[in-house]
């Protein structure tokens, strides 16, 4: 590599400079929304010029979305070193679902379910995000095995289990997103009467899925 090379063209800044713009454009949907959640907006937050932000992202969906993956990777690390401190036994599934519930509360699913929503209308975007929606729900996944360990997830009614608690608190934070704090009441009211079904459902009922199979 010259010595007279772009700073921008070195692997490590390339890497920053991404880093940069992905950190900016997750403040200004936070603030911003959308709507108001421009290129330029970005560029400008994150202190870059126009070629550089070009480079990294040639149009505003694919900024986004990468925003999507972006906080699923830093959701992710932050659970698996959470993990470490969650208790054995039974007890770890309250712990599990306490922190599964806290992830609903944070940015990635507030920037999910706003772009999800403005996928409807833009093609674009609604394309790239049907491919990184199932990135992070295997992701998801993953990161809820490790959460409640091979005890709890070997059981035969997990993976209904899991569905069921997925479903349930997408549509919890939604409420709670949408009604403010009488609404983040009623959902935590919620989820903390699920904790008493979970259980429950990971003895498995083979004979009704069968059934509906049939």
């Amino acid at each position: 590599m010259s010595d007279d090379q772009a700073p921008a063209d070195r692997p490590a800044e390339r890497r920053d400079l991404r880093l940069a713009l992905l950190e900016a454009a997750v403040a200004s949907l936070l603030e911003l929304g959308f709507a108001r959640t421009t290129t330029l907006e970005v560029q400008r937050r994150a202190g870059v010029s126009r070629g550089a932000l070009l480079h990294h992202f040639p149009s505003k969906a694919e900024l986004l979305v990468a925003t999507i993956e972006h906080l699923a990777w830093m959701r992710g690390r932050d659970l698996k070193e959470r993990t470490r401190s969650l208790p054995a036994g039974d007890e770890r599934i309250d712990a599990a679902l306490d922190l599964l519930w806290e992830c609903f509360g944070g940015p990635l699913f507030q920037v999910t379910a706003e772009l999800t929503a403005v996928a409807r209308t833009e093609p674009e975007l609604g394309r790239a995000l049907i491919r990184v929606e199932i990135v992070v729900h295997d992701r998801i996944r993953r990161q809820a095995s490790e959460l409640f360990g091979p005890a709890i997830t070997s059981r035969p009614g997990y993976d209904h289990a899991f569905d069921l608690t997925l479903h349930l608190m997408i549509g919890a934070a939604s409420t709670a997103m949408l009604h403010g704090a009488p609404g983040r009441a009623r959902a935590d009211a919620l989820i903390a009467r699920w904790k008493t079904h979970f259980p429950m459902l990971l003895a498995g009922t083979p004979g009704r899925e069968k059934t509906h199979e049939q």
